[in-house]
């Protein structure tokens, strides 16, 4: 037997899935699904699969996510990421176990580009998309990274990093 899928949008702009025994049922996208949840594309597909993140329909080859679900994924507290364990010279002060690559971005960012090999920088470019990196470089590039890795870096990602702090020694007055 086949049921009527409706697919309605209204003054706002939500999507609802209308089905015929079924109240409606507001969805999203998996780009809105990816900007709530500040994941990658790749990402909200590993969660789908994982079945973390259920798919409603799929309708013209775009995939409809449940918007109830994103917004409880959304609010979950950060599931642990650990790091591989060829990353664990980079880190010597750390207990590799106890760095997330979610919470703790920035640092593991700024030692791969710093001293990682290209596994290293390759493991980088399929975890964080390349605007976060390039806003570590930006932003924390001139405190975390040396002034060589920092022109490096900012050419290949063609960013603009933030001009580095000088200080003037004054001289006091007697």
């Amino acid at each position: 037997m086949k049921s009527d899928i409706v697919l309605r949008q209204d003054a706002e702009g939500a999507l609802w899935i209308e089905e015929a025994p079924r109240p409606p049922r507001r969805v999203v996208t998996v780009a809105a699904a990816c900007r709530r949840l500040r994941r990658s594309r790749r990402q909200v597909y590993r969660l789908m699969k994982a079945g973390r993140l259920g798919p409603s329909e799929k309708m013209l080859g775009e995939w409809l996510l449940d918007q109830a679900a994103v917004e409880r994924l959304a609010r979950a507290p950060l599931s642990a990421q650990p790091l591989p364990g060829r990353l664990k010279p980079l880190f010597p002060e750390y207990e590799l176990k106890a760095l997330n690559a979610g919470r703790d971005g920035v640092l593991i960012i700024s030692r791969v580009l710093e001293d990682g090999g290209l596994e290293d920088l390759r493991w980088l470019l399929k975890r964080y998309p390349s605007r976060e990196i390039r806003r570590v470089i930006e932003e924390e590039g001139s405190r975390l990274l040396s002034p060589r890795s920092r022109r490096l870096w900012s050419r290949v990602f063609k960013s603009t990093p933030q001009p580095v702090p000088t200080f003037v020694k004054r001289r006091l007055k007697r």
